[in-house]
């Protein structure tokens, strides 16, 4: 697992982080998959050195706050809640919901990175058969269903299995909700993608020596995860990535094109319904 002492350089950085979670031998994906590792590196040192760095940091403001309560505490003027009163009126944020914004950020951002991960890995193996991906030259991107139609038909790979799912759920109600549930029905929807994703048993030896913030969050009122939770959600896409890297990368380097690879080579692309092959695939 992870040392602690600061990195001497960036290279004994990566090479430290890449142990994180076990990522594909490159030379058996596609260059696309080691460019989305590098950044999926990125997202997971910021939720952990942030759970460090922070929970340090609150910690000694908590102290701060005790010893000048200690110093002006009147008790005709003030009562028990003197200490939160310094607290907030210092860091103007309580833990919770810091960890929450966090939690928040670190899930759309690991989504993102899977979302563009799929566009360019499309493109790439478009390119192995003579035809590009038209987005890659402007600013727009496709939408879901249309890079599952793709994958489902040029790969041969289900790019949104159950649990990306489950996570593609709570990263929209983070997004549209924050943290936020109003209804039963959410509730218990929230509770099945959690069981789905298989992401709320006890930490392993090796996650608790990440050293993420172990208390759930207080009185929550919708979409709350623990530290914990949050990096398992980035396991979860972090293996869904593997898969389809894997899936691709046959056809890319010399494997069999299936019907609709050899279909687009030939300049003759086999029509797939619902998919607009026309707007999103030139040559």
């Amino acid at each position: 697992m992870l040392r602690l002492e600061p990195p001497d350089s960036h290279e004994n950085f990566y090479t430290r982080l890449v142990f994180v979670y076990p990522y594909l031998d490159s030379h058996s994906v596609s260059s696309d998959y080691v460019f989305w590792q590098f950044e999926e590196i990125k997202v997971r040192a910021l939720l952990r050195t942030t759970n460090r760095g922070m929970s340090e940091w609150l910690d000694s403001q908590w102290d701060l706050a005790t010893a000048r309560a200690d110093d002006i505490f009147d008790p005709e003027v003030h009562d028990a809640g003197l200490i939160a009163e310094i607290f907030e009126d210092e860091v103007g944020v309580w833990p919770g919901d810091y960890f929450w914004q966090l939690s928040s950020a670190v899930v759309k951002d690991a989504c993102t990175l899977y979302e563009t991960f799929l566009e360019r890995l499309a493109h790439s193996v478009l390119q192995n058969v003579g035809a590009r991906l038209r987005n890659m030259e402007t600013e727009s991107s496709w939408r879901w269903e249309e890079s599952k139609l793709f994958y489902q038909h040029y790969v041969g790979v289900d790019v949104v299995p159950p649990k990306v799912e489950a996570v593609m759920w709570i990263r929209n109600k983070l997004t549209h909700l924050r943290d936020e549930l109003r209804t039963d029905i959410g509730r218990q929807e929230l509770s099945a993608h959690v069981g789905t994703l298989s992401i709320d048993h006890p930490a392993t030896g090796d996650e608790q020596a990440l050293g993420l913030v172990e208390d759930r969050p207080y009185m929550s009122r919708g979409v709350n995860l623990t530290q914990l939770q949050t990096w398992r959600i980035l396991d979860v896409l972090a293996d869904q990535v593997g898969v389809v890297a894997r899936a691709a990368f046959s056809p890319m380097f010399g494997g069999p094109l299936n019907t609709h690879l050899a279909a687009l080579m030939a300049k003759t692309p086999l029509t797939i319904p619902k998919f607009p092959t026309a707007k999103l695939i030139a040559y």
